[in-house]
C-alpha cells in the first residue's frame, strides 16, 4: 500500500472515530426547573423579564451519559418550528423561557444542543411532547406538598426531598441547587427525572448529576423578595 493510500485509510478511520461519540447517550434526564430559583441565581447575568411563577416548568430533555457528562450532539436535523405547532400552546405554558420570555429561541437552543442527540429515537415533535408528558404525569410540586415540603424559605435536607420523590415514583431523582443572589443561601433549583434510552421506563438517576449539598432552602419568589427587604 502506497503512502497516499495509507493516508486515505487513516483519514477515513479518523473521520469514523470522531463521529462515533456524536449523539451517543445512555439515558434521558427530564429537567424541571423551579422558576424562582432560576431568576434568583447568583450566576444569572441578566434579570428575568417577568416575575417568575411559583412553580416548576420544563427546562429540557437531556440525553446524558452514565459518566455524568452530556454528550456532543450533531446539531442536526435543524430545529423546525412547524413540527411543534400542534403543541405550541402547551409549550408556551409549561416549557417557557423563564429568563427572556423568548420561547421559540429557547426551544431551538434546547433541540440543537440536546434534542439532536435523540433524533434516532425521538423526532422533534416527540422530543418536546415527551418533556410535556413527563411534566404532566409527574407533578413534582404536588408530590413535595404531599410530604410537607413547601417553598417557604425553610431549610430541608437532600435526603428528605429525594425520599419524598422516591416514595411517590419508585425511582431516585437528581437534585440540582444554585445560590440565591440575595442571600447567598444554597437553594433547590432543578429536579431531574431519568428515563431509559427509549424514553419508556423511569429509572434511577445517577448520583453523579446531583449538585445539592445535604442542606438547602426552597423559596417562593415572594418569600425571596421579602427576605431582600429585611
Amino acid at each position: 500500500m502506497g503512502k497516499r493510500e495509507i493516508l486515505l485509510v487513516l483519514s477515513m478511520f479518523l473521520a469514523i472515530s470522531s463521529s462515533e461519540g456524536v449523539n451517543e447517550f445512555d439515558y434521558y434526564q427530564v429537567v424541571l426547573q423551579w422558576q424562582p430559583a432560576t431568576c434568583s441565581s447568583a450566576t444569572l447575568k441578566t434579570v428575568c423579564v417577568q416575575p417568575p411563577e411559583d412553580r416548576y416548568s420544563v427546562h429540557g430533555v437531556w440525553p446524558s451519559l452514565s459518566s455524568g457528562y452530556l454528550p456532543t450532539c450533531s446539531g442536526t436535523p435543524p430545529y423546525d418550528a412547524r413540527m411543534i405547532l400542534t403543541i405550541q400552546a402547551r409549550l408556551d405554558q409549561d416549557w417557557p423561557n423563564v429568563i427572556t420570555g423568548q420561547n421559540p429561541q429557547f426551544w431551538s437552543y434546547e433541540w440543537t444542543k440536546h434534542g439532536t442527540c435523540s433524533s434516532a429515537y425521538l423526532n422533534q415533535f416527540h422530543y418536546f411532547n415527551f418533556g410535556l408528558w413527563v411534566y404532566t404525569n409527574y407533578d413534582l410540586q404536588s408530590i413535595l406538598y404531599q410530604y410537607g415540603i413547601y417553598p417557604n424559605g425553610q431549610q430541608y435536607t437532600k435526603t428528605v426531598v429525594q425520599n419524598a420523590i422516591y416514595s411517590a415514583t419508585g425511582k431516585w431523582p437528581a437534585l440540582r441547587c444554585n445560590n440565591n443572589y440575595r442571600t447567598g443561601n444554597m437553594q433547590l433549583h432543578e429536579i431531574s427525572l431519568c428515563f431509559s434510552k427509549n424514553g419508556q421506563i423511569l429509572i434511577d438517576c445517577p448520583f453523579n448529576v446531583v449538585t445539592c449539598n445535604e442542606y438547602f432552602v426552597w423559596n417562593s419568589w415572594s418569600y425571596s423578595a421579602s427576605v431582600a427587604k429585611e
